[in-house]
């Protein structure tokens, strides 16, 4: 009462004393503070993201970030923006520790805040899963990942995952019940998910939080089902395949409180703090809010086909992102059924791609139809459907952009008819675009700080021109469009050598979409094995050839476009690879020690040959690398003047390729070290 009484007189005096000298208080509310990712483990830096109040933002602030009392970074000046990134050196051994923030306004009244969280060191585990909070995506094998793929039932058809991982689909999450008898049947389709390089968001619903399709398991009790949700994670927890756990489906209409889902979390956690935990919600979706605690991705699932409009997926994904930005990922669940139940009909194929732009473009960060069951049941339209794998290679393709950290160049749409939004990953720029409304509709799209130049149209093979900052275009009636513009452009390390004779040596044409262009392909043994373009890997350009073969032996083999030879000449053939050995499969299993079991796994292998005319096998290693050989045409050889390069990857694993080129060896010398005494352009 004292302190109350001194204050007052203070504000009200005429003395030049700031009383805040006095009688001031640390805020501990107004600021928000939390690890970028969930956990670290590999990483040499980690971030703390400190979420600055919006009244704020424009204030001066000096800031001190501590851990365990020490200061590992400071910061002076204006935020500019609601989360500021506050990166410091990682110079701990695996634990969790107390992370603060000392933050002190440099205006007149010196106010003070502070913030606390926690960052988890994890030790490292090659199917590890984190959740970059700041972009809202993943990170699995060290690497950024959209997850773009769907619900299915149980029991798994043995040829679903092949069929659905070629079109383009990464994950997949099967409806079951967690019943031991039936153990071996999802154990089966783990390992050949794993194989293919697939992930799993595994249901764990019949035994943690209830709701889902076919979900709920008579006659067992609350402590069986504990006991058998701490014995499935123990199951599957280092499993390669492992994505994600899901513990609860529209846990509001289920009447499921936060505190049952907290618990369910914790559960989880204390057994596999490697994967992230999500609950999907239904409407009122907001009310996710309350199961904060229980959950590391938040889900929602607006079905507004054909009762309310197409915008509510949009608008979800808006409202939960804004409110989760920076804490949560966000995941979408489009609809891909209809015609019962309330929904009298399917979305058509015009509407399940507006709902799919709609809700990435607004901030989700994953893709998960309801519900895939093959071939034309869920969605009955396999036209539908075959647009979802479309659309699935088209976000592999910008996924860099999509989950890019860098601050992109603001774009915006005339149109309340079109959204638009904008990504910049490496000097180039990524505009979006979505139509909204069942009609067509002409687009102008203004660029912040651009005059002219052009855009290419990325799923179209077409290219636009940009006039004093507008790009000009029609979309059809909920129809998306994708322009990239190169904004700064970069200047390669390597360059085809002058003689190359094989056509997109850096697998840069995209004409169709998500596969090389200047090749033949088959698969003979195994119809999962793929044979991707990605862009997130590369030596040169914007992308590599990714090849993933399930199996030994079990390869898809690439026949590249002919070239002309000379008899008794010798050819030089070239490549830049690289494998990941953490992302290997092997159904061949040893013996196991102790509680784990070890999988016998062969080093990745790939193959390289000139026609009939002979081949070389390397093995890859982990960072990119180049590998070199040549082949001499017999001086009396017969065969055809043409001929082709072959590359396979008969070592099961997954393998990377840049830079794939053939040449005439005019001097055999150059061939010991190319790098330095190739003639490039």
């Amino acid at each position: 009462m004292l302190r109350k009484l001194i204050c007052l007189l203070f504000f009200n005096s005429t003395i030049l004393i700031s009383p805040l000298l006095f009688c001031q208080t640390v805020d501990s509310v107004s600021f928000k503070l939390n690890s970028r990712f969930d956990f670290y483990s590999y990483e040499k830096t980690a971030e703390m993201l400190l979420h600055v109040p919006e009244k704020l933002v424009w204030n001066n602030f000096e800031i001190n970030l501590k851990i365990e009392g020490n200061i590992v970074y400071s910061f002076k000046g204006k935020p500019g923006k609601r989360i500021i990134r506050l990166p410091f050196a990682l110079e701990w051994a695996p634990g969790k520790f107390n992370v603060m923030t000392d933050i002190v306004s440099t205006s007149w009244d010196k106010r003070k805040y502070t913030s606390s969280a926690y960052l988890l060191i994890l030790p490292f585990k090659s199917n590890e899963v984190k959740t970059d909070r700041f972009t809202g995506g993943l990170i699995v094998n060290k690497r950024q990942f959209f997850p773009f793929g769907f619900y299915c039932y149980s029991p798994v058809y043995s040829t679903l995952p092949e069929e659905e991982v070629v079109k383009g689909f990464n994950m997949m999450s099967p409806y079951q019940k967690i019943l031991p008898e039936t153990f071996n049947e999802r154990k089966a389709y783990m390992d050949r998910c794993a194989q293919l390089g697939m992930k799993v968001h595994y249901n764990l619903l019949s035994v943690s939080g209830g709701g889902g399709v076919g979900s709920k398991i008579e006659g067992i009790s609350d402590e069986q089902k504990r006991e058998q949700l701490i014995v499935e994670i123990k199951a599957f927890r280092d499993h390669p395949a492992l994505l994600a756990w899901y513990i609860s489906d529209e846990p509001t209409g289920n009447k499921i409180t936060p505190l049952q889902l907290e618990d369910i979390y914790k559960a989880v956690k204390e057994n596999d703090p490697w994967h992230p935990v999500s609950i999907v919600f239904m409407a009122p979706f907001l009310s996710s809010i309350k199961y904060a605690n229980a959950l590391d991705i938040v889900m929602a699932d607006p079905y507004p086909i054909p009762n309310s409009p197409l915008t509510i997926v949009g608008n979800v994904s808006g409202q939960l992102r804004a409110e989760f930005d920076g804490k949560k990922p966000v995941w979408i669940v489009p609809q891909a059924f209809g015609g019962g139940e309330w929904w009298g009909r399917e979305p058509s194929i015009q509407e399940i791609r507006s709902m799919t732009y709609q809700a990435i473009m607004n901030g989700a960060r994953g893709i998960q139809y309801f519900v895939r069951q093959g071939l034309n049941s869920f969605p009955k339209s396999t036209a539908t459907w075959n647009e979802c794998g479309r659309m699935a290679l088209e976000i592999a393709e910008i996924t860099p952009w999509l989950l890019s950290d860098e601050e992109t160049i603001p774009v915006w749409s005339d149109s309340k008819n079109i959204e638009t939004s904008s990504a910049l990953h490496d000097g180039q720029l990524l505009v979006m675009a979505v139509n909204i409304v069942n009609a067509s509709q002409r687009v102008d799209i203004r660029i912040t700080g651009l005059n002219s130049g052009t855009a290419r149209v990325l799923f179209e093979n077409r290219t636009v021109t940009i006039s004093s900052g507008v790009i000009s275009d029609y979309l059809p009636a909920y129809g998306s469009q994708v322009y990239m513009v190169n904004f700064k452009p970069r200047k390669e390390s390597i360059l085809p050598y002058r003689g190359n004779l094989l056509k997109d040596p850096g697998f840069e044409d995209i004409s169709s979409l998500g596969i090389p262009a200047s090749c033949y392909a088959w698969n003979p043994v195994d119809r999962g094995a793929t044979y991707f373009l990605d862009s997130r890997e590369h030596y040169e350009g914007n992308h590599s050839l990714r090849l993933v073969t399930p199996a030994e032996n079990k390869s898809a083999r690439l026949r590249f476009f002919p070239f002309s030879v000379s008899n008794g000449n010798t050819y030089i053939v070239t490549v830049w690879a690289k494998t990941v050995t953490e992302q290997q499969y092997s159904d061949e299993i040893s013996p196991q020690v102790g509680n784990s079991v070890i999988h016998k796994i062969a080093p990745p292998y790939f193959e390289i040959g000139l026609g009939e005319f002979g081949k070389t096998r390397f093995i890859p290693g982990n960072e990119w690398q180049q590998y070199v050989t040549s082949v001499t045409i017999p001086i009396d050889n017969v065969l055809p003047a043409r001929t082709n390069l072959i590359l396979q990857m008969p070592g099961a694993g997954v393998g990377w390729f840049d830079m794939l080129q053939v040449f005439e060896a005019t001097d055999i010398k150059r061939s010991i070290n190319p790098e330095l005494q190739f003639d490039w352009k």
